[in-house]
Protein backbone atom coordinates (compact mmCIF):
# COMPACT_ATOMS: atom_id res chain seq x y z
CA UNK A 1 0.00 0.00 0.00
CA UNK A 2 1.24 3.46 -0.94
CA UNK A 3 0.05 6.67 0.72
CA UNK A 4 1.19 9.99 -0.75
CA UNK A 5 0.45 13.35 0.83
CA UNK A 6 0.90 17.06 0.20
CA UNK A 7 0.14 19.80 2.69
CA UNK A 8 1.27 22.99 4.33
CA UNK A 9 2.51 23.82 7.84
CA UNK A 10 2.31 27.28 9.36
CA UNK A 11 5.94 27.04 10.57
CA UNK A 12 7.68 25.49 7.56
CA UNK A 13 5.55 25.89 4.45
CA UNK A 14 4.86 23.11 1.93
CA UNK A 15 5.19 19.51 3.13
CA UNK A 16 5.43 16.27 1.13
CA UNK A 17 5.05 12.77 2.58
CA UNK A 18 5.20 9.21 1.26
CA UNK A 19 4.47 5.97 3.10
CA UNK A 20 4.74 2.39 1.88
CA UNK A 21 3.40 -0.65 3.75
CA UNK A 22 4.30 -4.23 2.87
CA UNK A 23 2.20 -6.62 4.97
CA UNK A 24 4.44 -9.67 4.51
CA UNK A 25 8.06 -9.09 3.53
CA UNK A 26 9.24 -12.05 1.38
CA UNK A 27 11.56 -14.39 3.25
CA UNK A 28 10.86 -12.67 6.60
CA UNK A 29 7.09 -12.68 7.01
CA UNK A 30 7.13 -9.39 8.96
CA UNK A 31 5.24 -6.20 8.13
CA UNK A 32 7.33 -3.25 6.97
CA UNK A 33 6.38 0.44 6.96
CA UNK A 34 8.67 2.92 5.18
CA UNK A 35 8.13 6.67 5.60
CA UNK A 36 9.56 9.78 3.95
CA UNK A 37 8.72 13.39 4.82
CA UNK A 38 10.13 16.70 3.59
CA UNK A 39 9.57 20.36 4.36
CA UNK A 40 11.75 23.42 4.88
CA UNK A 41 12.42 22.68 8.56
CA UNK A 42 12.37 18.88 8.80
CA UNK A 43 13.40 16.05 6.51
CA UNK A 44 13.04 12.48 7.74
CA UNK A 45 13.20 8.86 6.58
CA UNK A 46 12.20 5.82 8.60
CA UNK A 47 11.68 2.07 8.41
CA UNK A 48 9.69 -0.05 10.89
CA UNK A 49 9.61 -3.87 10.86
CA UNK A 50 6.96 -5.65 12.96
CA UNK A 51 6.70 -9.43 13.45
CA UNK A 52 3.40 -11.34 13.73
CA UNK A 53 2.13 -11.60 17.34
CA UNK A 54 2.71 -14.66 19.48
CA UNK A 55 0.03 -16.31 21.65
CA UNK A 56 0.27 -13.50 24.25
CA UNK A 57 0.17 -10.77 21.55
CA UNK A 58 3.83 -9.77 21.98
CA UNK A 59 5.68 -8.93 18.78
CA UNK A 60 9.33 -8.45 17.89
CA UNK A 61 10.00 -5.14 16.21
CA UNK A 62 12.92 -3.09 14.94
CA UNK A 63 13.15 0.38 13.45
CA UNK A 64 15.49 3.06 12.18
CA UNK A 65 14.82 6.79 11.82
CA UNK A 66 17.01 9.44 10.18
CA UNK A 67 16.22 13.16 10.53
CA UNK A 68 17.57 16.57 9.66
CA UNK A 69 15.85 19.40 11.55
CA UNK A 70 16.37 23.14 11.79
CA UNK A 71 15.76 24.48 15.29
CA UNK A 72 16.26 28.01 16.60
CA UNK A 73 19.93 28.60 15.78
CA UNK A 74 20.78 24.92 15.25
CA UNK A 75 20.87 22.28 12.52
CA UNK A 76 20.55 18.74 13.88
CA UNK A 77 21.28 15.54 11.95
CA UNK A 78 20.12 12.56 14.01
CA UNK A 79 19.62 8.84 13.76
CA UNK A 80 17.85 6.38 16.03
CA UNK A 81 18.09 2.57 15.85
CA UNK A 82 15.76 0.47 17.99
CA UNK A 83 15.09 -3.26 18.52
CA UNK A 84 12.81 -4.97 21.04
CA UNK A 85 9.33 -6.33 21.69
CA UNK A 86 5.93 -4.66 21.91
CA UNK A 87 2.40 -5.59 22.94
CA UNK A 88 -0.46 -3.45 21.61
CA UNK A 89 -3.88 -3.62 23.26
CA UNK A 90 -7.17 -1.74 23.25
CA UNK A 91 -6.34 -0.03 26.56
CA UNK A 92 -2.71 -0.86 27.38
CA UNK A 93 0.43 -0.78 25.23
CA UNK A 94 3.78 -2.08 26.50
CA UNK A 95 7.22 -2.27 24.95
CA UNK A 96 10.83 -2.82 25.90
CA UNK A 97 13.75 -2.18 23.60
CA UNK A 98 17.42 -1.39 23.15
CA UNK A 99 18.19 1.92 21.47
CA UNK A 100 21.16 3.65 19.83
CA UNK A 101 21.00 7.43 19.37
CA UNK A 102 23.39 9.73 17.51
CA UNK A 103 22.99 13.45 16.87
CA UNK A 104 25.28 15.93 15.13
CA UNK A 105 24.60 19.55 16.07
CA UNK A 106 25.80 22.36 13.79
CA UNK A 107 25.80 26.05 14.76
CA UNK A 108 28.05 29.06 14.18
CA UNK A 109 30.14 27.00 11.75
CA UNK A 110 30.94 24.44 14.48
CA UNK A 111 29.71 20.87 14.76
CA UNK A 112 29.91 17.99 17.18
CA UNK A 113 28.37 14.54 17.43
CA UNK A 114 27.09 12.78 20.54
CA UNK A 115 26.07 9.13 20.83
CA UNK A 116 24.40 6.93 23.43
CA UNK A 117 23.03 3.43 23.96
CA UNK A 118 20.18 2.63 26.34
CA UNK A 119 17.69 0.04 27.50
CA UNK A 120 14.09 1.29 27.72
CA UNK A 121 10.59 0.39 28.86
CA UNK A 122 7.41 2.20 27.74
CA UNK A 123 3.85 1.81 29.06
CA UNK A 124 0.63 3.53 27.93
CA UNK A 125 -2.81 3.22 29.51
CA UNK A 126 -6.02 4.60 27.95
CA UNK A 127 -9.41 4.55 29.69
CA UNK A 128 -11.55 6.74 27.44
CA UNK A 129 -15.18 6.20 26.50
CA UNK A 130 -14.44 6.08 22.77
CA UNK A 131 -11.64 6.50 20.24
CA UNK A 132 -10.85 8.57 18.28
CA UNK A 133 -13.58 10.92 19.62
CA UNK A 134 -13.40 10.65 23.44
CA UNK A 135 -15.70 12.76 25.63
CA UNK A 136 -14.58 11.53 29.04
CA UNK A 137 -11.90 9.37 30.63
CA UNK A 138 -8.28 9.36 31.67
CA UNK A 139 -4.98 8.17 30.24
CA UNK A 140 -1.34 8.00 31.25
CA UNK A 141 2.02 6.94 29.89
CA UNK A 142 5.53 6.41 31.22
CA UNK A 143 8.85 6.04 29.43
CA UNK A 144 11.86 4.90 31.45
CA UNK A 145 15.37 4.29 30.14
CA UNK A 146 18.91 3.93 31.39
CA UNK A 147 22.13 3.87 29.43
CA UNK A 148 25.50 5.47 28.82
CA UNK A 149 26.88 8.13 26.49
CA UNK A 150 29.57 6.91 24.09
CA UNK A 151 31.85 9.95 24.23
CA UNK A 152 34.92 10.48 26.35
CA UNK A 153 34.39 10.25 29.25
CA UNK A 154 31.40 7.93 29.16
CA UNK A 155 28.58 9.08 31.44
CA UNK A 156 25.75 6.85 32.68
CA UNK A 157 22.27 8.39 32.63
CA UNK A 158 18.64 7.66 33.43
CA UNK A 159 15.79 9.28 31.51
CA UNK A 160 12.09 9.33 32.34
CA UNK A 161 9.06 10.98 30.76
CA UNK A 162 5.48 10.86 32.10
CA UNK A 163 2.28 12.11 30.45
CA UNK A 164 -1.31 12.30 31.60
CA UNK A 165 -4.71 13.41 30.25
CA UNK A 166 -8.09 13.80 31.96
CA UNK A 167 -11.42 14.54 30.24
CA UNK A 168 -14.24 15.59 32.60
CA UNK A 169 -17.81 16.16 31.30
CA UNK A 170 -19.62 19.28 32.55
CA UNK A 171 -23.08 18.59 31.13
CA UNK A 172 -24.78 18.19 27.76
CA UNK A 173 -24.57 21.87 26.82
CA UNK A 174 -21.57 22.83 28.96
CA UNK A 175 -19.12 20.47 27.25
CA UNK A 176 -16.06 19.19 29.12
CA UNK A 177 -12.72 20.11 30.63
CA UNK A 178 -9.55 18.65 29.10
CA UNK A 179 -6.50 18.67 31.39
CA UNK A 180 -3.09 17.61 30.10
CA UNK A 181 0.30 17.40 31.85
CA UNK A 182 3.80 16.23 30.95
CA UNK A 183 7.05 16.03 32.94
CA UNK A 184 10.45 14.46 32.41
CA UNK A 185 14.11 14.65 33.31
CA UNK A 186 17.53 13.21 32.54
CA UNK A 187 19.50 12.17 35.60
CA UNK A 188 23.26 12.31 34.98
CA UNK A 189 26.32 14.08 36.33
CA UNK A 190 26.92 15.66 32.93
CA UNK A 191 24.54 15.73 29.94
CA UNK A 192 26.91 17.47 27.49
CA UNK A 193 27.86 14.13 25.94
CA UNK A 194 24.26 13.02 25.35
CA UNK A 195 22.56 13.30 21.95
CA UNK A 196 20.13 16.19 21.89
CA UNK A 197 17.37 13.70 20.98
CA UNK A 198 17.65 12.27 24.53
CA UNK A 199 16.98 15.71 26.03
CA UNK A 200 13.84 17.87 25.95
CA UNK A 201 12.32 20.82 24.10
CA UNK A 202 8.74 22.13 24.15
CA UNK A 203 6.32 24.23 22.12
CA UNK A 204 3.85 23.48 19.34
CA UNK A 205 0.42 21.95 18.73
CA UNK A 206 0.46 19.24 21.42
CA UNK A 207 2.77 21.03 23.85
CA UNK A 208 2.59 24.78 24.58
CA UNK A 209 0.48 26.55 21.97
CA UNK A 210 1.44 30.09 21.06
CA UNK A 211 5.05 29.02 20.48
CA UNK A 212 6.77 27.36 17.53
CA UNK A 213 7.60 23.64 17.78
CA UNK A 214 10.84 23.03 19.74
CA UNK A 215 11.23 26.77 20.45
CA UNK A 216 11.12 26.41 24.25
CA UNK A 217 14.44 25.21 25.61
CA UNK A 218 17.70 26.44 27.12
CA UNK A 219 18.75 29.85 25.79
CA UNK A 220 22.39 29.91 24.63
CA UNK A 221 24.75 32.90 24.59
CA UNK A 222 24.37 33.21 20.80
CA UNK A 223 20.57 33.30 21.02
CA UNK A 224 20.07 29.69 19.94
CA UNK A 225 17.68 27.36 21.78
CA UNK A 226 19.15 24.05 22.98
CA UNK A 227 17.45 21.00 24.47
CA UNK A 228 17.49 20.73 28.28
CA UNK A 229 17.49 18.05 30.96
CA UNK A 230 14.20 19.05 32.71
CA UNK A 231 10.73 19.39 31.13
CA UNK A 232 7.34 20.37 32.52
CA UNK A 233 4.22 21.35 30.55
CA UNK A 234 0.52 21.60 31.35
CA UNK A 235 -2.76 22.63 29.74
CA UNK A 236 -6.37 23.20 30.71
CA UNK A 237 -9.04 23.54 28.01
CA UNK A 238 -12.80 24.07 28.04
CA UNK A 239 -14.45 22.34 25.08
CA UNK A 240 -18.10 23.24 24.46
CA UNK A 241 -20.41 21.81 21.76
CA UNK A 242 -22.04 24.04 19.17
CA UNK A 243 -25.82 23.41 19.07
CA UNK A 244 -28.16 23.86 16.10
CA UNK A 245 -31.92 23.63 16.69
CA UNK A 246 -31.15 22.28 20.17
CA UNK A 247 -29.12 19.43 18.64
CA UNK A 248 -25.39 18.82 18.95
CA UNK A 249 -23.41 19.35 15.77
CA UNK A 250 -20.00 17.99 14.78
CA UNK A 251 -18.39 21.27 15.87
CA UNK A 252 -17.11 22.50 19.24
CA UNK A 253 -15.51 25.66 20.56
CA UNK A 254 -12.45 25.66 22.83
CA UNK A 255 -10.83 28.11 25.25
CA UNK A 256 -7.43 27.11 26.65
CA UNK A 257 -4.36 28.06 28.68
CA UNK A 258 -1.02 26.25 28.20
CA UNK A 259 2.21 26.59 30.16
CA UNK A 260 5.63 24.95 29.94
CA UNK A 261 9.31 25.22 30.68
CA UNK A 262 12.60 23.49 29.79
CA UNK A 263 15.80 24.03 31.72
CA UNK A 264 19.13 22.52 32.81
CA UNK A 265 18.52 23.78 36.34
CA UNK A 266 15.36 23.17 38.35
CA UNK A 267 15.83 26.53 40.07
CA UNK A 268 15.66 28.24 36.66
CA UNK A 269 12.39 26.66 35.51
CA UNK A 270 10.19 29.59 34.46
CA UNK A 271 6.94 28.75 32.71
CA UNK A 272 6.09 30.30 29.35
CA UNK A 273 2.34 30.94 29.01
CA UNK A 274 0.13 30.61 25.93
CA UNK A 275 -3.63 31.05 25.72
CA UNK A 276 -6.29 31.33 23.06
CA UNK A 277 -9.43 30.03 21.41
CA UNK A 278 -10.17 27.36 18.85
CA UNK A 279 -12.66 25.08 17.14
CA UNK A 280 -12.98 21.28 16.91
CA UNK A 281 -14.57 19.28 14.09
CA UNK A 282 -15.41 15.57 14.05
CA UNK A 283 -14.01 14.99 10.58
CA UNK A 284 -14.21 11.61 8.78
CA UNK A 285 -10.49 11.02 9.48
CA UNK A 286 -10.43 12.11 13.12
CA UNK A 287 -10.76 15.23 15.29
CA UNK A 288 -9.57 18.37 13.49
CA UNK A 289 -8.25 21.08 15.82
CA UNK A 290 -7.86 24.73 14.78
CA UNK A 291 -6.41 27.01 17.46
CA UNK A 292 -5.35 30.65 17.55
CA UNK A 293 -2.95 31.11 20.47
CA UNK A 294 -1.08 34.08 21.91
CA UNK A 295 2.41 33.41 23.25
CA UNK A 296 2.81 35.76 26.20
CA UNK A 297 6.62 35.60 26.22
CA UNK A 298 7.00 36.36 22.48
CA UNK A 299 3.90 38.60 22.26
CA UNK A 300 2.76 36.99 19.01
CA UNK A 301 -0.31 35.17 17.72
CA UNK A 302 0.21 31.72 16.22
CA UNK A 303 -2.19 29.48 14.28
CA UNK A 304 -2.11 25.77 15.19
CA UNK A 305 -3.68 23.08 13.02
CA UNK A 306 -3.65 19.37 13.88
CA UNK A 307 -5.72 16.24 13.28
CA UNK A 308 -6.28 13.10 15.30
CA UNK A 309 -6.58 12.27 19.00
CA UNK A 310 -3.03 12.19 20.34
CA UNK A 311 -2.34 10.02 23.36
Amino acid sequence: KWVLGIGVRSDSGARLTAEHTHHQVPGLGWRSVSKLAWDKQLQSAGLDLLAPPDSSLWRWNTSVKLEQEKLTGFLINSQRWRAGRTQLGERIDRSYYAQYDAAEVKYDGLSGQQESISGNYAWTWRNFDSLPFPTQGVGGSLELGTGVSLGSPREPFTRWLARGMWLQPLGRESGRLAVRAEAGSVISRNTSGLPTTQLFVAGGDNSVRGYAPSSLGVLQSNGAIAAGRYLATGSIEWQRPILWNQQRTDWETAVFVDAGAVSDDLQQMKAKIGYGVGTRWRSPIGPLRMDLAYGQAVQKLRLHLSIGFVF
